[in-house]
């Protein structure tokens, strides 16, 4: 959690004295992890270990120092870069595969430290109960939320500072502790779910508890876990309206998604009256934020989408010249917005140093090469993912946990088709935890507990 919390307060981790303290804790956590459980010892995570493994390899490759005739020869797109970047240029001595050796060695670092967190805390994550990781989910969630929604009131749309002194060093449109609005909503798209599926857990352990009729639910209300729901349910709307503040079109739109996921489960999972209920109940969170934040704000942002367009499907073509002329190797993971120094055809007004399209700058970066590993790591970490979610392996508050972070991991995978949100590392370890509490197996349970 204080790894959780630096990630996001830091500015999202976005300069250098922030990520590396958090990509060093995150590597220590990750390790204590594995040590502490003996996770290898569990085939499920070796192989996942295997895949990440494969995809710090390409890393690696790209930032080895190879001679100039040879890099020319396996990735001629290096040569024909820094040709037209460089006057004067005359290929000569070592160069890498990258076109920033120093963006990819640090993206390296934090595929790395981030892997071995996921391999750590999956493990791990039943040391703590479901019931205080998602409280404490919830808590950190609340705490940048009020941050954003004070910033938005008290701060002028045409001067806005970052805590209230702190100018971005590159510009930006600032929304809480982030230097972009799109990546709050990032970062809030994929906690909502999660506190979502809690609270819904705990409606259903009462339910399971034998409370029933009117009188029974009416008291169940003033109990302590009567209020317990009734604070969560609070905590969804103050996250959900300044999700909706941002007026980020991606957020909201992906924030639909992960509750659509959610809901996806209820319908699979809940017969009766409270299939019915908790639909509704996701549903009405949803709409209050709209309304709250204010409903003719959102309906005018997605109204300008037509003409906004314009500028990243540009990018996204160029993305796909850089792809050409990089097929194999890439250009190096971190290294876009050099290329783009060449390839971009549009206005240079706006500098793109993201294609704003996560899985089509993920091929211009890395290749072919990258693809396959990727795909594998994915693919693993899907089956792993299915096979938890098998009936009768989760307590109620678990099972409902689980399902609230995959929608989370689905609604942050929906963003990234825009977006790049989960390149800032403070998005990337909250996904990775998600990705833990996803796969992570919960404590032995006796039948009458498991759902």
């Amino acid at each position: 959690m204080a790894l959780l919390a630096w990630g996001v307060l830091s500015f999202g981790a976005v300069y250098p004295w922030a990520y590396w303290p958090l990509y060093t804790g995150a590597a220590a956590l990750g390790l204590w992890g594995l040590v502490e459980t003996r996770g290898w010892q569990d085939p499920r995570v070796r192989w996942l270990g295997v895949a990440i493994a494969a995809v710090a390899s390409v890393l690696a490759v790209q930032v080895i120092f190879l001679p100039s005739w040879l890099i020319a020869r396996l990735s001629p797109g290096v040569d024909r870069f820094f040709r037209l970047f460089e006057i004067g240029y005359h290929p000569s001595g070592l160069h890498a595969l990258s076109l920033s050796p120093e963006a990819t060695g640090a993206n390296l670092a934090g595929t790395l430290a981030l892997g071995a967190l996921l391999l750590g805390t999956s493990k791990a994550m039943r040391f703590v109960t479901v019931d205080w990781l998602a409280s404490q989910l919830m808590g950190l969630g609340v705490a940048v939320a009020t941050i954003g929604i004070l910033q938005k009131a008290l701060g002028r749309a045409d001067h806005v500072l970052v805590y209230g002194f702190w100018r971005p060093l590159e510009g930006g449109n600032p929304f809480g502790p982030f230097i972009n609005r799109n990546h709050f909503a990032g970062w809030m798209l994929m906690v909502l779910p999660v506190v979502a599926g809690y609270s819904f857990g705990l409606v259903r352990r009462s339910a399971n508890a034998d409370v029933t009729g009117i009188g029974g639910w009416m008291r169940w209300s003033g109990s302590v876990e009567g209020n317990r729901y009734i604070l969560v349910s609070s905590s969804l709307l103050v996250m959900g309206v300044a999700l909706v503040l941002t007026q980020s079109r991606s957020g909201i739109a992906s924030l639909a998604v992960s509750f659509a996921v959610l809901g996806s489960f209820i319908l699979a999972n809940v017969r009766g009256r409270w299939r019915v209920v908790a639909v509704t109940y996701l549903a009405v969170i949803l709409a209050s934020a709209v309304i709250w934040a204010g409903a003719d704000l959102v309906t005018a942002r997605f109204g300008r989408s037509s003409s906004e367009i314009n500028g990243r499907l540009s990018a996204w073509r160029d993305t796909v010249r850089i792809v050409r002329d990089f097929p194999i190797f890439g250009a190096g993971v971190g290294a876009y917005g050099q290329a783009m120094l060449v390839y971009q055809t549009g206005g240079r007004e706006l500098m793109y140093a993201e294609a704003h399209n996560d899985y089509l700058e993920l091929l211009a970066e890395g290749g072919l090469l990258m693809a396959g590993p990727v795909l594998a790591l994915v693919a693993i970490a899907a089956a792993g993912v299915r096979h938890r979610l098998r009936p009768g392996r989760d307590d109620v508050l678990t099972f409902w946990v689980r399902r609230g972070a995959i929608a989370g991991l689905a609604g942050a995978a929906a963003q990234s088709m825009v977006e790049f949100s989960l390149q800032m590392p403070g998005n990337a370890i909250l996904f990775v935890v998600l990705a833990a509490i996803a796969l992570h197996r919960s404590r032995q349970l006796t039948h009458a507990h498991r759902v």
